[in-house]
Protein backbone atom coordinates (compact mmCIF):
# COMPACT_ATOMS: atom_id res chain seq x y z
CA UNK A 1 0.00 0.00 0.00
CA UNK A 2 2.87 2.38 0.75
CA UNK A 3 4.38 1.73 -2.68
CA UNK A 4 1.05 2.51 -4.39
CA UNK A 5 0.53 5.61 -2.25
CA UNK A 6 4.03 6.90 -2.96
CA UNK A 7 3.54 6.39 -6.70
CA UNK A 8 0.25 8.32 -6.59
CA UNK A 9 1.86 11.12 -4.57
CA UNK A 10 4.75 11.22 -7.06
CA UNK A 11 2.24 11.67 -9.89
CA UNK A 12 0.62 14.57 -8.03
CA UNK A 13 4.01 16.18 -7.48
CA UNK A 14 4.84 15.92 -11.19
CA UNK A 15 1.44 17.33 -12.18
CA UNK A 16 1.87 20.21 -9.72
CA UNK A 17 5.07 21.20 -11.54
CA UNK A 18 3.43 20.85 -14.95
CA UNK A 19 0.48 22.99 -13.84
CA UNK A 20 2.80 25.71 -12.51
CA UNK A 21 4.77 25.84 -15.76
CA UNK A 22 1.53 25.90 -17.76
CA UNK A 23 0.39 28.91 -15.74
CA UNK A 24 3.67 30.72 -16.30
CA UNK A 25 4.73 30.31 -12.66
CA UNK A 26 7.90 28.99 -11.07
CA UNK A 27 8.01 25.21 -11.48
CA UNK A 28 8.11 24.56 -7.72
CA UNK A 29 5.46 27.06 -6.57
CA UNK A 30 2.89 24.33 -5.82
CA UNK A 31 5.35 21.47 -5.24
CA UNK A 32 7.13 23.29 -2.42
CA UNK A 33 3.83 23.86 -0.64
CA UNK A 34 2.97 20.16 -0.88
CA UNK A 35 6.09 19.08 0.99
CA UNK A 36 5.46 17.84 4.53
CA UNK A 37 1.73 18.22 3.89
CA UNK A 38 -0.90 15.88 5.25
CA UNK A 39 -1.44 13.35 2.46
CA UNK A 40 -4.20 10.78 2.95
CA UNK A 41 -4.33 7.45 1.17
CA UNK A 42 -7.92 6.21 1.31
CA UNK A 43 -10.17 4.28 1.81
CA UNK A 44 -10.37 6.73 4.67
CA UNK A 45 -7.97 4.71 6.81
CA UNK A 46 -10.66 2.07 7.42
CA UNK A 47 -9.99 -1.33 8.97
CA UNK A 48 -11.61 -3.57 6.34
CA UNK A 49 -11.78 -6.51 8.80
CA UNK A 50 -14.39 -4.68 10.91
CA UNK A 51 -17.02 -4.08 8.23
CA UNK A 52 -19.39 -6.14 6.12
CA UNK A 53 -19.18 -6.37 2.34
CA UNK A 54 -21.02 -3.41 0.81
CA UNK A 55 -20.25 -0.94 3.61
CA UNK A 56 -19.81 2.62 2.31
CA UNK A 57 -16.58 4.19 3.57
CA UNK A 58 -16.62 7.58 1.89
CA UNK A 59 -20.13 8.81 1.29
CA UNK A 60 -20.91 12.21 -0.22
CA UNK A 61 -18.07 14.58 0.60
CA UNK A 62 -15.93 17.38 -0.74
CA UNK A 63 -12.23 16.98 -1.36
CA UNK A 64 -10.64 20.03 0.21
CA UNK A 65 -7.13 19.23 -0.93
CA UNK A 66 -5.00 20.88 -3.56
CA UNK A 67 -5.29 17.75 -5.70
CA UNK A 68 -7.15 14.47 -5.54
CA UNK A 69 -6.07 11.36 -7.42
CA UNK A 70 -8.06 8.15 -7.88
CA UNK A 71 -7.38 4.79 -9.43
CA UNK A 72 -10.16 2.77 -11.03
CA UNK A 73 -12.59 1.35 -8.50
CA UNK A 74 -14.40 -1.96 -8.90
CA UNK A 75 -17.44 -0.25 -7.36
CA UNK A 76 -19.72 2.47 -8.77
CA UNK A 77 -20.39 5.75 -7.05
CA UNK A 78 -17.66 8.22 -7.96
CA UNK A 79 -19.22 11.44 -9.27
CA UNK A 80 -18.12 14.96 -10.00
CA UNK A 81 -20.17 18.12 -10.21
CA UNK A 82 -19.35 20.66 -12.87
CA UNK A 83 -19.30 24.40 -12.20
CA UNK A 84 -22.82 24.68 -13.56
CA UNK A 85 -24.04 22.04 -11.06
CA UNK A 86 -24.34 19.09 -13.46
CA UNK A 87 -23.66 15.69 -11.86
CA UNK A 88 -21.50 13.36 -13.93
CA UNK A 89 -20.30 9.79 -13.36
CA UNK A 90 -16.52 9.39 -13.35
CA UNK A 91 -15.25 6.56 -15.52
CA UNK A 92 -11.56 5.74 -15.17
CA UNK A 93 -10.15 3.67 -18.06
CA UNK A 94 -8.15 0.52 -17.22
CA UNK A 95 -4.55 1.29 -16.30
CA UNK A 96 -5.28 5.01 -15.74
CA UNK A 97 -5.61 7.41 -12.84
CA UNK A 98 -7.93 10.40 -12.60
CA UNK A 99 -6.67 13.64 -11.12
Amino acid sequence: MNKWGNMMLGNCETISKMAALGMGLDENIFYDRMQLGNHLLAPTGSDLRKYDLGTIFAGYHYDLNFMTIHGKSPFPGLYIWTRDGKKSTVKVPDGCLIL
